[in-house]
């Protein structure tokens, strides 16, 4: 009798604490869905597809129309949640939908993708600048 009382604390708390998992994933993905994070993914994507299609004119046209079609906003939340699951408790990520919703919130989700675009972009000129200085200081160590 004991032993079928701790089967049944177990089964109890097991199925609590997946009823916990369920409602902290559906809040996750809906933190996903109001801050435009599978958007932001594609959008990434998108500069990236056509960086890789500037400097690789053999690839097939077919190969970005089919990646563009299975990596999509679905896998991208799919794969994204287990990351926020992680790294937020549930209470944390009611808080932040709480904050996304407020105009400051709004704000931000608003202007990320732009943000997102202009920081890349810095980035890349960083990156360019830095090598330039390199080579240059290469060069007049007669190393290359």
């Amino acid at each position: 009798m004991k032993s079928l009382f701790i089967i049944l604390v177990a089964l109890v708390l097991t199925c609590s604490a997946f009823a916990q998992d369920t409602a902290k994933t559906k809040d996750i993905k809906r933190l996903l869905a109001l801050t435009g994070a599978a958007d932001l993914g594609i959008q990434a994507l998108g500069s990236s597809m056509q960086g890789l299609r500037n400097s690789n004119p053999s690839i097939p046209e077919e190969f970005f129309t089919e990646f563009q079609k299975q990596f999509n906003a679905e896998l991208i939340i799919t794969n994204i949640a287990p990351i926020y699951d992680k790294h937020y408790t549930h209470e944390e990520i009611k808080e932040l939908i709480k904050f996304y919703q407020t105009p400051l919130g709004k704000k931000t989700i608003s202007t990320m993708p732009q943000i997102m675009e202009e920081s890349m972009a810095m980035g890349q000129e960083l990156g360019k600048q830095v090598a330039e200085k390199i080579v240059k200081q290469l060069q007049a160590e007669g190393k290359i």
